[in-house]
């Protein structure tokens, strides 16, 4: 179970690095995504080979690669601002503002729930599989 800790450190200073460099003052509504981040982070540092040093028995270096990895993928995939492109029409000299189509969130959710449980069930399989993970012995 110290593996849920190291997990949860790793991604709680990753991801509020993050947020510090680039979260524009939305932290408060950033823990869905804090949330996805650390059950992202525990399965894959389960299942990846220990490295590094043991700390209080558990490898904790590959939850940490794991966090940098997932924090440079999101980073790099944030959306390019939108221009701020005015164009005018032929009949009138009043300015057109394109319309800047945005996706529904709502689609967003069915698909953050399925990832979250399915994630999840990652973790827990590897609990279930080894008794205890193997890291810890």
């Amino acid at each position: 179970m110290i593996e849920i800790l190291i997990a949860l450190f790793v991604a709680f200073v990753v991801f509020w690095t993050l947020l510090a460099y680039g979260g524009e003052g939305k932290e408060w509504s950033a823990w869905p995504m804090f949330l996805l981040f650390f059950v992202a982070i525990l399965p894959v540092g389960l299942w990846l080979a220990p490295v590094g040093p043991p700390l209080v028995g558990v490898y904790w270096v590959p939850f940490l690669f794991v966090a940098v990895f997932i924090a440079q993928f999101w980073a790099f995939s944030a959306p390019i601002p939108p221009r701020r492109m005015e164009c005018r029409s032929a009949e009138t000299s009043a300015p057109i503002k394109p319309d800047d189509a945005s996706a529904d969130p709502a689609g967003l959710g069915a698909v953050f729930w399925l990832l979250l449980v399915g994630l999840s069930i990652v973790a827990l399989f590897r609990y279930a599989t080894s008794g205890a993970v193997a890291q810890a012995s």
